[in-house]
């Protein structure tokens, strides 16, 4: 869906722009003007928020320039999500003053903040699934028709909207997209490219990257951080959350660390291994965990795949056996997702047969998956696994309601307790159990959806970007509850656009491309350009370049 990448082109050079950085907005509207590199982009003094009692962001002083990207890492609930609320308009702070580009913010007016040059890529993209790519990227500012105001009407000029849309979309290197096609037809790693094209269409000053490439592969993942350089280089501000921390040393001229919302460090690049942003980040030292190797060969078969075939995929053919961890890599639109999502019975399979726990398997819904055994963790956790407005209790238990009820009856106390043990495993970071999940924050989120299937006990875990937002700390328990999981028989496939996650806490990685498996690679051949070899297409070139390093 996406190809290769040229150069990519610095802000204010899209259609109906001025060259430059900046917003190309007109000086009445209040937006930023362009500016040299180094000079002040945002100032903040005095700025925190809390909630009650408790203070989730306390800055006292900051300075961010135009021409440099700042990273900022930290913990889930470090603060970061909030500081980058406090910028874009979104969250209203206690105390404190903000100016950006030398104008002061009025507290919550994200449409002042849009209109100061801020632009924000959430984690959570805020996209209207029902509307079309080019309506989403346009949203507010679509193209009219010169003859509409002689009408006294507005005629949205349809196709100049289409237009547009293409050339952002190529301007940030994706190509192929159908812009008529509504948004919530597209998977999460097309969705995370359109937000990334919506707000470098407002050619900010400020661009704020929220976990940018937390569902990309890593050609994807490199072309946002060649936006970002390219940003900076044209006199922008941009700030990078990211979790990733190789991605945070390649792209950052300059490390903000926060943690309990606190400022806790200011590092220059040669300042930033990461040993020294763990450190910074937990306060200590992060302590690997030491995964156990594959199970034998006498393991009996939990899944076998042979000749399966759905909408954009295959035929696959795949084995995983009971207490083995099998990763899933390829780059984007390789069908990692389609794959989980047919064993699954999330997507209706076209052909192929699937053995599950030695029977044939053929599930008419997801929940014929789950009474057989199986549980999936999606990468798209807001909107496939989630009840935002509901408690932390409910989603944690929704997967053992009829284990913990009596003669289809639930109680309350019993419902609480399991609850509790399940918040309590998985170290979620919570005020009570009985606040909106929607309250969380993003990796707190993820390890109750995790909670929620390791309490069902399983036979197969499918795990879509099993750690999407969520921060090294928290990486490593996972990785961990996993390893026991499988310790204990389960059975766990992973699709992962981490290559670093799949190296690490897999027995075997199967590759794909087109839909298809094209390598199948043993742990004593793991290497990245095996990875990435097979993932282009070359499966000959990945297996001999594994073999030779094996």
């Amino acid at each position: 869906m996406t190809d290769t990448p040229a150069p990519a082109p610095g802000p204010g050079s899209g259609p109906g722009t001025a060259a430059g950085p900046g917003p190309a907005v007109s000086a009445a509207s209040g937006a930023a003007q362009p500016a040299p590199a180094g000079d002040t982009a945002v100032s903040l003094r005095d700025v925190s928020k809390s909630y009650g009692p408790v203070k989730v962001l306390d800055i006292p002083s900051l300075d961010l320039v135009r021409g440099q990207i700042v990273a900022v890492v930290g913990e889930n609930g470090a603060g970061k999500s909030t500081l980058m609320g406090v910028l874009s308009g979104t969250v209203t702070p206690t105390t404190g003053t903000i100016d950006i580009t030398g104008q002061r913010l009025h507290p919550g007016r994200p449409d002042q903040s849009q209109a100061l040059g801020v632009a924000l890529v959430a984690q959570e993209f805020p996209l209207v699934g029902q509307l079309s790519v080019a309506e989403n990227l346009l949203l507010g500012r679509r193209p009219a028709r010169a003859a509409s105001q002689r009408l006294g009407r507005v005629i949205v000029d349809r196709s100049g909207t289409r237009a547009e849309a293409r050339a952002l979309l190529a301007e940030v290197g994706v190509k192929g997209v159908d812009v008529d096609r509504p948004v919530e037809r597209f998977p999460v790693p097309v969705r995370q490219m359109i937000e990334i094209a919506k707000a470098w269409g407002h050619r900010p000053v400020v661009l704020i990257l929220d976990e940018p490439t937390s569902s990309l592969g890593p050609v994807e993942a490199e072309r946002v951080l060649d936006l970002a350089r390219a940003h900076a280089r044209a006199g922008g501000c941009v700030l990078f959350i990211g979790h990733r921390l190789d991605e945070v040393q390649a792209v950052a001229d300059r490390v903000l660390v926060l943690r309990t919302g606190r400022l806790v460090a200011d590092l220059t690049p040669a300042e930033a291994t990461e040993e020294r942003m763990i450190r910074e980040m937990v306060g200590a030292e992060l302590a690997r965990a030491d995964l156990t190797p594959p199970p034998s060969v006498e393991r009996t078969t939990t899944l076998s795949v042979r000749e399966l075939t759905a909408d954009g995929l295959g035929p696959v053919d795949l084995d995983v056996k009971a207490g083995e961890i099998v990763g899933v890599a390829g780059l984007m639109g390789s069908g990692r997702s389609r794959l989980l999502h047919t064993v699954m019975g999330a997507q209706p399979r076209t052909g192929g047969t699937v053995t599950f726990d030695g029977a044939d398997f053929r599930p008419r819904h997801p929940a014929d998956a789950v009474g057989a055994g199986m549980g999936l963790v999606p990468e798209d956790r807001k909107e496939q696994s989630l009840l935002p407005s509901h408690s932390v209790r409910w989603n944690v238990t929704l997967a053992t309601l009829r284990r913990i009820s009596t003669r289809g009856v639930l109680r309350p106390r019993s419902d609480k307790a399991h609850a509790a043990r399940i918040v309590k495993d998985l170290g979620v970071r919570l005020h009570s159990q009985e606040q909106p999940i929607s309250d969380l924050s993003g990796g707190n989120q993820q390890k109750a959806v995790f909670g929620r299937w390791l309490a069902a006990q399983p036979k197969l875990l499918l795990l879509d970007e099993p750690t999407r937002g969520v921060d090294v700390g928290a990486k490593a328990e996972i990785y961990s509850l996993i390893d026991a999981a499988a310790q204990d028989g389960l059975a766990v496939l992973v699709a992962s656009s981490e290559l670093e996650e799949l190296l690490w806490i897999c027995h075997r990685i199967v590759v794909m491309a087109h839909g298809r498996v094209v390598a199948d690679i043993p742990r004593e051949r793991f290497g990245k350009e095996v990875i990435m070899t097979a993932a282009a297409g070359s499966t000959t070139g990945a297996l001999t370049q594994g073999k030779a390093s094996a």
